[in-house]
C-alpha cells in the first residue's frame, strides 16, 4: 500500500510539474502515463510497465523512468530495474528522490551482478554482448546483470571501438572493467620555416604541444593550430586532420623588427649580430625583436661582446668604447696579450710606425722605456736598462723576424739600421721585451729582445713605394700581396737604398772625412702561408764606408769598407692536433758573409782584407699541452750545425788568419703555464744549452701575473740569461802580433728581478710603474795593450755590474686618430767591489773602475699624434730626452773619464692618404732641433765620441693598388 501511495504522489509530481503541451505527441504521453498510473495501483504492473515505457518513449521525464524501474522491481526484473533506477539516478537532481533511488539501487544489488563499467576517456557509449541491442549509456555507468558472462562494447566518435569480455559473475558479485579507446587519428608535420615555434592546438591558452619542427598525432576532424616565436608575430592555421593522409604545414612568422644603432670611439669594427656579419661600425641595421648577442671585433682592441634585447618598433643604441688590446709573441713565443705575458713588454704598433714613418728600427726605438741607441757610423746598436757594452755590436740583445733570430755567428751582433732591413713598411708591429730572454732563446737574449711581426695581405694587389729620409738615404720599395683564402696567402718586397753620407770633422784627430760615409743596401723578403704550413725567406745586404778611422785605419779614406750580407729560408709547421694538443716544427738554414777593407799606410800593412763565412741549419720542435684553461705545458728541444765557420785576414803582407771552427748547439727547454684562477697567472720555466764551444748553460725563469682589482695588472718577475762567446771572441787572431786567441773564454751571465704594476684609469687611459735589478757577471771584456809583447786578449771580467732602475710611464691609446705617450726610465749601473752578496745588496762601487760607459741615467720621452682637416690628415711628434753618458775609459788606471752632454730630439711628421688613389705621403723633419750631440764608441776608434746626425728631412710616397 506504501509502494502504490509512493507511485500515486510521483504521477501526482509529473502531472502538476508538466506543462500544457499544444500537440498530439503531448497529450499522448499524459494519456499513456494516467493509464500506467491506473494499472499500477490495480496492480497490474505488466500493463503499466508498458503504458509507461510508451510514455516515456513519447516523451522523456525522469519521473517516468522511475514509474518504469518500480514497475520492473514489482516484477521481479531485477536487472531491467537496475538499469533504469541508474538511469533515473542519471536524471534526477532533488537530493531527496537521489537518495531515495540511490536506496533502492542498494536494496537491488542483492539481486543482481553489478558490473561497473568506465572508459578512458569518459563518455564513450556502451553495449553489452550486442550492438544492435541498444546502448546501455555513457560511460562511466554502472549495470545490473543477470548472472553469467558478458562481453562489453564502447564507442566514441574520434576513437576505435574496444570490448573486453567479463567472465561469469554470479548474484551480489561486483566487478569494474575499464576500457581503453585509441583515438583515430592524422599526422600533422610543421615545417623547418618554423623552428622554434610553440606549437598549441585548439587553444591559444593550452600548454604547448611541441617545438617545431615537430609532428603531431591529432584526432580526425578539424583542428585549429597556434604558432608563438620569440620575436615574431603569433600565427594560427586551421587544419582538417585525415588519417588515411598526412598534413604538412608551414606556417608564416612574421618577425618582429626593431631599429639597432651600433657605434664605438675607434670606427671600423666588425658588427657580428648573433655570429653573423652584418657590418662596420658605425652601423644602423634592422634586427629581428627579442634577445641576441652583439660582437664587435676590431685589430689592435679587445672583442667586446654584450646581450642586447630588441624592442619592437623602438631604435635600440649600443656605444662602446673599445679597450686596446696589445698582443705579444716574443714574450713566450706564443700569442698572448700584454697584461698577460710574463715579461716588460712594450709595442710599437702599425699606427705609429706609420704616423712617424721611423725608417730604422733603432729609430724606432728611441723614446721606447729602457732602450737607447747609438750610431759609430760603423753599426747602430741598442742598449737596454742601462747595459749597452761598447764594442759589442749590439751582441746583447736578439732580434727576431716573426720568431726567427737575425744575429749573425760570427760576433753575434743584432742589426737595428739599414744594415738589418731597408724599412719597416712590411712590419705590423715591433715586440719589445726588456729583461732576459734566454729560456726562450737562448744567446744573446740577454738583456732584451726585438721582435719584428710582419704585416699579412689583406687583399690582392700590390705597393710602390719611394722616400728620403736622414743623411739623403734615398729609398725605392715594391711588394706584391696575394691572399689565396681565408687561411693561404703570398706576400714578398724588394727594397733598395743608398746614402752618400755625411762629410765629418774629428776635433780629437783634427783631421776630416768627406764623402766616405755613404752605404748601398737591399732587402728582399716575403712568406708564403697556408694554414698550419709556412716558408719565409729573406735576404740582406749591406755595404757601409766608415769614415772615422776606426781600427787605426786612414781616416776618410773610401777603401775603408764593409759588407755584411745575411740570408735565411725557414719552414714552419704549426698543426693543432685538437684543443689542447699542438705541435711546432722549424727548419732553417742561415747564412752570414761579412767582407771588410781596411786601409793603412804601406808602412803599417796597407789595404787589410776580412772575410768571414758562417752557414748552419737547425731544427727545432715544440710540443704544447693544455688539458685545460688553467694549466699548460710547453717542451721543445733544438739543435743546431754550424758546418762552415771560416775567418781569413789578410794584408799587403800576406795572409795572417785562415781559421775555420764547425760547431754544434743543442738546447732542451719547458715552460709551465698554470691559472689557478681569472686573476693569477704563474709562468715557470728553464733552458739547458750545450755548446761544443765552452760547454753549458741553463736559464730559469719564473713570473707571477697577478690582478688585484679589476683595473689592475702586477708582474714579478724572475730570470737568467747567458750570451754564449762568440767565434770572434774566441778564435780572432792576427798571429799573435797585435793580438791572440781566447780559447778560455766562458759564457757572459745576467740575473734579473723585477716588479711591475699597470693600471688603466679608463678604457683609452692606462699608466705602469716598474722597478727592475739586474746583476751581470763574466762579461767579456779585452785586456792587453795590442802589442806583441802584450797583446789583445778576450777574458771574463772578475768585476760584475749592477743596475738598480725605474720606469713610468702614461698613454692614451689611439682614438679616432689621437694618441699621447708619456714615459720616463732611471737606471744607475755600477761596477760592484766584487761578486760577494753584500756587495750587491750595498751596491758597493768597485775601486778599481769608474762610471759605467755608455749608460745614461735617465731617460725620457714624449709621442702624440692628433688627426686635421677630419682625420684626412694626421700630425705626429715625438720628443726624446736622454742625459749625459760617460765615455770608454771605465778603468781607474785609463785617462780621465768624461760625460758626454745631454740631449732632447724633437721629430714632426705630416702623414696623409688619399684613398681614391690608393695614395700615401709623409713630410716631417728628425731632430727638428738640430740638436749636435755626440756619443760615447769603443776602443777601436781613436776617437771618445762620435758626432750624431743633425736635422734630417723625410719625404716619401706610397701607391697602394
Amino acid at each position: 500500500m506504501r509502494r502504490l501511495l509512493s507511485s500515486l504522489l510521483l504521477a501526482a509530481t509529473w502531472c502538476a510539474a508538466a506543462p500544457a503541451w499544444a500537440d498530439d505527441l503531448a497529450d499522448e504521453a499524459d494519456l499513456r502515463f494516467r493509464l500506467g498510473a491506473e494499472a499500477y495501483q490495480r496492480g497490474d504492473y505488466k500493463a503499466a510497465l508498458e503504458q509507461f515505457l510508451t510514455s516515456n518513449r513519447l516523451v522523456p521525464n525522469r519521473n517516468v523512468t522511475y514509474n518504469v524501474a518500480r514497475c520492473y522491481e514489482e516484477l521481479k526484473a531485477f536487472p531491467e530495474a537496475y538499469r533504469y533506477f541508474t538511469l533515473a539516478l542519471a536524471e534526477e537532481t532533488d537530493p531527496a528522490v537521489r537518495a531515495r533511488i540511490e536506496r533502492a539501487l542498494g536494496s537491488l544489488r542483492e539481486n543482481v551482478a553489478v558490473l561497473e563499467v568506465e572508459t578512458e576517456p569518459p563518455g564513450a557509449t556502451v553495449f553489452v554482448d550486442r550492438r544492435d541491442l541498444g546502448s546501455r549509456g555513457n560511460a562511466p555507468l554502472s549495470l545490473g546483470l543477470k548472472p553469467g558472462a558478458y562481453l562489453v562494447l564502447a564507442e566514441l566518435p574520434g576513437y576505435h571501438s574496444a570490448r573486453v569480455a567479463v567472465p561469469a559473475l554470479g548474484v551480489g558479485q561486483r566487478r569494474r572493467v575499464t576500457l581503453q579507446l585509441q583515438p583515430i587519428v592524422g599526422r600533422v608535420s610543421v615545417a623547418e620555416s618554423a623552428r622554434g615555434a610553440a606549437v598549441r592546438v585548439d587553444d591559444a591558452a593550452a600548454p604547448v604541444s611541441c617545438s617545431a619542427p615537430c609532428e603531431l598525432d591529432l584526432p580526425e576532424g578539424r583542428h585549429r593550430l597556434f604558432f608563438e616565436l620569440p620575436g615574431h608575430r603569433p600565427s594560427e592555421l586551421e587544419v582538417n586532420v585525415d588519417r588515411s593522409r598526412p598534413t604538412r604545414l608551414r606556417p608564416e612568422l612574421l618577425p618582429l623588427t626593431g631599429s639597432l644603432v651600433v657605434s664605438t670611439d675607434e670606427p671600423g669594427a666588425l658588427v657580428e649580430l648573433d655570429g653573423q656579419p652584418r657590418g662596420f661600425t658605425p652601423l644602423v641595421l634592422g634586427a629581428q625583436v627579442g634577445p641576441h648577442q652583439l660582437q664587435l671585433t676590431l685589430g689592435g682592441f679587445k672583442s667586446v661582446t654584450r646581450d642586447i634585447v630588441v624592442a619592437d618598433g623602438r631604435q635600440t643604441r649600443v656605444e662602446v668604447a673599445l679597450t686596446q688590446a696589445e698582443e705579444v709573441t716574443a714574450a713566450s713565443r706564443s700569442t698572448e696579450n700584454v697584461d698577460d705575458a710574463p715579461s716588460s713588454v712594450s709595442i710599437i704598433s702599425r699606427r705609429e710606425l706609420s704616423a712617424l714613418r721611423y725608417p730604422t728600427i733603432s729609430e724606432a726605438l728611441r723614446g721606447v722605456p729602457g732602450v737607447y741607441s747609438w750610431n759609430d757610423r760603423s753599426y747602430q746598436a741598442l742598449g737596454f736598462r742601462g747595459l749597452g757594452r761598447l764594442g759589442g755590436y749590439g751582441n746583447a740583445v736578439l732580434v727576431l723576424v716573426d720568431g726567427h733570430p737575425m744575429n749573425d755567428d760570427w760576433l753575434g751582433s743584432s742589426y737595428v739600421g739599414y744594415d738589418a732591413r731597408v724599412g719597416l713598411e712590411d712590419v705590423e708591429r715591433i715586440e719589445v721585451v726588456r729583461g732576459p730572454g734566454s729560456v726562450l732563446y737562448g744567446t744573446n737574449a740577454f738583456s732584451g729582445v726585438i721582435n719584428l711581426v710582419s704585416r699579412k695581405p689583406t687583399r690582392r694587389g700590390g705597393e710602390l713605394g719611394i722616400s728620403t729620409v736622414e743623411s739623403g738615404v734615398a729609398r725605392g720599395r715594391v711588394r706584391a700581396n696575394v691572399p689565396f683564402g681565408p687561411d693561404s696567402s703570398l706576400w714578398t718586397s724588394a727594397s733598395i737604398a743608398r746614402s752618400s753620407g755625411r762629410n765629418f770633422y774629428f776635433p780629437e784627430l783634427d783631421q776630416s772625412a768627406r764623402g766616405a760615409d755613404g752605404f748601398e743596401a737591399g732587402t728582399l723578403e716575403g712568406r708564403y702561408q697556408k694554414r698550419w704550413l709556412s716558408a719565409a725567406w729573406f735576404l740582406q745586404t749591406h755595404h757601409k764606408r766608415l769614415p772615422t778611422g776606426e781600427y787605426d785605419t786612414l781616416v776618410g779614406d773610401d777603401r775603408t769598407a764593409q759588407t755584411d750580407s745575411r740570408g735565411s729560408f725557414e719552414l714552419r709547421a704549426e698543426p693543432r692536433w685538437s684543443d689542447g694538443f699542438q705541435t711546432l716544427t722549424r727548419l732553417h738554414v742561415n747564412h752570414y758573409r761579412f767582407d771588410g777593407g781596411f786601409a793603412r799606410l804601406p808602412v803599417d800593412g796597407g789595404l787589410e782584407r776580412d772575410t768571414f763565412r758562417g752557414s748552419w741549419v737547425g731544427l727545432e720542435q715544440r710540443v704544447e699541452l693544455e688539458p685545460s684553461s688553467a694549466f699548460k705545458l710547453t717542451l721543445g728541444g733544438e739543435g743546431q750545425l754550424h758546418f762552415q765557420v771560416q775567418q781569413r785576414a789578410r794584408d799587403e803582407s800576406g795572409s795572417f788568419l785562415d781559421d775555420s771552427r764547425p760547431f754544434q748547439v743543442g738546447a732542451a727547454y719547458a715552460l709551465v703555464d698554470a691559472r689557478p684562477s681569472e686573476r693569477l697567472h704563474i709562468s715557470a720555466g728553464a733552458r739547458l744549452d750545450a755548446y761544443s764551444t765552452f760547454g753549458r748553460s741553463v736559464s730559469p725563469r719564473l713570473a707571477v701575473v697577478g690582478k688585484p682589482y679589476a683595473s689592475g695588472n702586477t708582474k714579478l718577475m724572475f730570470g737568467k740569461a747567458f750570451r754564449a762567446p762568440s767565434v770572434y771572441e774566441l778564435y780572432y787572431n792576427d798571429g799573435g802580433f797585435t793580438q791572440v786567441q781566447s780559447p778560455g773564454v766562458g759564457p757572459e751571465s745576467i740575473y734579473s728581478l723585477e716588479l711591475e704594476h699597470g693600471h688603466r684609469f679608463s678604457p683609452t687611459i692606462s699608466g705602469t710603474a716598474a722597478a727592475f735589478c739586474n746583476y751581470a757577471k763574466d762579461l767579456i771584456t779585452t785586456a792587453g795593450r795590442g802589442i806583441s809583447s802584450d797583446p789583445l786578449r778576450y777574458e771574463n771580467a772578475r768585476v760584475p755590474i749592477a743596475t738598480l732602475g725605474a720606469e713610468l710611464g702614461v698613454r692614451r691609446d689611439w682614438r679616432q686618430g689621437y694618441m699621447l705617450a708619456l714615459s720616463y726610465s732611471f737606471q744607475r749601473s755600477r761596477f760592484l767591489q766584487d761578486q760577494a752578496w753584500s756587495a750587491l745588496l750595498g751596491f758597493e762601487q768597485s775601486s778599481e773602475f769608474r762610471r759605467v760607459a755608455n749608460s745614461p741615467e735617465h731617460l725620457a720621452s714624449f709621442k702624440g699624434a692628433l688627426p686635421l682637416l677630419g682625420r684626412a690628415l694626421t700630425l705626429a711628434t715625438r720628443l726624446s730626452f736622454e742625459s749625459g753618458r760617460f765615455d770608454r775609459n771605465e778603468r781607474a788606471f785609463d785617462d780621465p773619464q768624461s760625460r758626454t752632454d745631454a740631449y732632447a730630439i724633437w721629430d714632426v711628421v705630416l702623414t696623409g692618404r688619399e684613398e681614391r688613389y690608393g695614395f700615401s705621403w709623409a713630410a716631417g723633419l728628425y731632430n727638428a732641433f738640430d740638436w749636435r750631440y755626440s756619443l760615447p764608441v769603443s776602443a777601436e776608434f781613436r776617437q771618445r765620441t762620435i758626432m750624431q746626425d743633425g736635422r734630417t728631412v723625410l719625404l716619401s710616397g706610397e701607391l697602394t693598388f
